[in-house]
């Protein structure tokens, strides 16, 4: 993105207003996260690698890693006590007996079930003022600035 002249754009007066804002956004969601998932007994990290698992089962846990934003030493300390707590099981890959695949359990399918109304509320207060078509749209471009966000890492051709 160039400069913008504050005259058609005031809003994206500089360069890196959209990740500021996006930034902003993360702050200002994490109290509130870690605040549910607390009052669970879980950092946000751990609500995160379970709800990862939910929509991405039998992955290895530097892929749960990669898709939960840490790296691989910090999921090690992540996943270690929802194993523990049966939140979580590990297997070999039947493919490849040196992976081992994650998977969230009955138990952990059932612990992110209870978290989901406040998160529900959660999200509710966040989109408030936005109507559905604006829904539509929003969650259209997170999904493209997600998209984007993992080719960041790949080189460019």
């Amino acid at each position: 993105m160039t400069s913008r002249d504050p005259e058609t754009a005031p809003d994206l007066v500089i360069d890196g207003w959209f990740i500021y804002m996006i930034k902003l956004l993360d702050t200002g969601l994490r109290p509130e996260v870690e605040r549910i998932a607390g009052s669970h007994g879980f950092t946000a990290a751990q609500y995160t690698a379970l709800t990862v698992l939910l929509s991405r089962p039998g992955i290895t846990s530097s892929e749960l890693a990669r898709r939960s934003f840490v790296r691989a030493q910090s999921m090690a300390g992540t996943v270690g006590p929802l194993i523990q707590q049966g939140l979580i099981s590990r297997a070999p890959d039947p493919d490849n007996a040196r992976r081992l695949l994650l998977h969230a359990t009955p138990r952990g399918r059932a612990a992110v079930t209870g978290l989901q109304c406040e998160v529900a509320a959660l999200q509710d207060r966040l989109v408030t003022g936005l109507d559905e078509q604006q829904l539509d749209a929003l969650s259209a471009t997170l999904r493209i600035l997600r998209h984007n966000v993992q080719d960041l890492s790949s080189p460019r051709t």
